[in-house]
């Protein structure tokens, strides 16, 4: 499946021959959650030397993948991106599907995925230089502080 975000193309578009570890549309298009699944467009291509990647990312049959809402590379190279499974902002319970994904950047192959029942709108991600990640949940008011494989290590806010 090759996702789609506000007409731009999806992640794993080629520059320079090496595959680009954050595609512009999932960092950008993917915040709006306005992504599809229609086949790429001719006029999609984004601006410069970049070349779509059919079947970037790779995900297991029957996974609800998206919207996708944050994009993050982690010291290995590897894509962290964080999704409502199929939802919408607006709930109040905990998503039961794994709600941060890890692709392998040259591939698109899932890695890992993790966040069962942990985030209710998983909005943002980032991995700071020690090999964290962290999550802010916007339903739930809350920043998560994670290890790589997902084990929360802190948790700050409270839920409203």
């Amino acid at each position: 499946m090759e996702l789609l975000c506000d007409g731009a193309a999806a992640p794993g578009a080629r520059r320079g021959g090496r595959a680009l570890a954050v595609g512009l549309a999932l960092a950008a298009g993917g915040l709006s959650g306005a992504c599809t699944s229609r086949p790429p467009a001719a006029d999609d291509a984004p601006v410069g030397p970049y070349e779509v990647v059919d079947g970037w990312p790779r995900v297991p049959e029957g996974m609800v993948f998206g919207p996708a809402l944050d994009v993050a590379v982690d010291g290995r190279g590897r894509v962290l991106v964080s999704h409502a499974a199929g939802r919408t902002s607006g709930n109040d319970a905990p998503i039961g599907e794994a709600t941060i994904l890890v692709f392998d950047p040259e591939t698109g192959e899932l890695l890992d995925a993790w966040g069962e029942g942990l985030f209710v709108y998983p909005h943002g991600i980032e991995v700071d230089r020690d090999g964290f990640v962290w999550v802010t949940d916007s339903e739930q008011n809350r920043v998560f502080k994670l290890t790589a494989e997902g084990k929360v290590v802190m948790t700050l806010g409270e839920v409203p």
